[in-house]
């Protein structure tokens, strides 16, 4: 099975570049590979093994983004709950501040009476 089997390009420039090649966004897949096969330092096992890491410290990327993300998005939730809570209660405040003043005059009218 060839090192290149479902590579991505990106991954394919990321080799290259280790095996200190010089490449640019303008290459296209096939040149990457035969860049890469045709390089001094080539040698297969090694690049098998880049080629691993290379995608596992993507992934990894990918995942720790990800977890960001997610982080995020629950932080955004929580402060947007607590905001929710918060408007609740002075809601609930503003409320009982008028209830109080209902029962304060009642309570003045039945004095004066």
């Amino acid at each position: 099975m060839s090192i290149f089997a479902g590579a991505r390009k990106c991954y394919l420039k990321i080799l290259a570049e280790e095996l200190g090649e010089t490449v640019n966004d303008s290459h296209k897949l096939e040149n990457l590979k035969k860049i890469i096969l045709t390089c001094k330092e080539y040698e297969e096992q090694s690049a098998k093994e880049w080629m691993k890491t290379i995608i596992n410290e993507r992934k990894e990327r990918e995942e720790i983004a990800e977890r960001r993300r997610q982080d995020e998005i629950q932080i955004a939730e929580q402060k947007r709950k607590e905001e929710i809570e918060l408007r609740k209660l002075k809601y609930e405040e503003r409320i009982r501040k008028e209830e109080q003043e209902v029962l304060n005059r009642r309570h003045r009218q039945e004095v004066n009476c």
